[in-house]
């Protein structure tokens, strides 16, 4: 009879052992059940994170390359824009260089010469004398641009003028008129720059 008391003893701590063994069994499999679940959710997180970085990340650099696409296209476009402005520019100026060149020649220059003398005293009213710089070809017109300006006292000597026209210089108001048909096609070659574009910034972008 003692000995069956002893085996429902020995069985009672043995399920009791077992009852604790199977609760931590229970809790460790629940702690790593959770420790799981958290793991798997960092990752899911942090992969969402490096996915979407690396999605930004090849946005911008397709961003970037299609800028630069952009912009090199646009640079090409307005280099050959400018490209055929420079070129227009060129054929202008030569045209217009070539009518000048041939215009001496021409029965009208003599009176051109006369028309330019007036309008350049008209630069200095109070004018009462001037020196006349000529072409050495345009000498000759000595007479009758003393004609044209008979209340002044005019000098002529030669100067280095290549298309025609005529410089008047004032000694006593330090004064001087350019009215060559040189300095006329550089200024229209730089208006004709203004007009184009040709000044601007960008074929470079610089």
């Amino acid at each position: 009879m003692e000995q069956v008391r002893s085996k429902g003893k020995l069985k009672g701590f043995t399920d009791a052992i077992i009852g604790a063994a199977q609760l931590r069994a229970d809790a460790v499999r629940a702690e790593s059940d959770e420790h799981e679940k958290s793991s798997i959710e960092d990752y899911r997180v942090r992969a969402a994170k490096e996915g979407e970085a690396r999605t930004a990340q090849a946005l911008a650099e397709a961003r970037a390359r299609e800028e630069k696409r952009v912009m090199t296209e646009t640079l090409a476009a307005r280099r050959s824009v400018l490209k055929v402005r420079e070129d227009c520019q060129k054929q202008v100026v030569a045209d217009v260089r070539e009518r000048l060149k041939a215009f001496p020649a021409a029965p009208e220059y003599a009176a051109a010469l006369d028309g330019l003398l007036r309008e350049g005293l008209k630069a200095v009213p109070d004018a009462r004398s001037a020196r006349v710089l000529l072409r050495r070809e345009d000498i000759a017109h000595m007479d009758h641009l003393k004609a044209a300006a008979p209340g002044v006292e005019l000098s002529f000597a030669e100067a280095f003028i290549d298309l025609g026209g005529l410089i008047i210089e004032f000694p006593e108001q330090r004064r001087r008129a350019d009215l060559t048909f040189d300095t006329a096609l550089d200024d229209l070659s730089g208006r004709f720059t203004e007009i184009t574009g040709l000044g601007m910034e960008g074929a470079d972008g610089q």
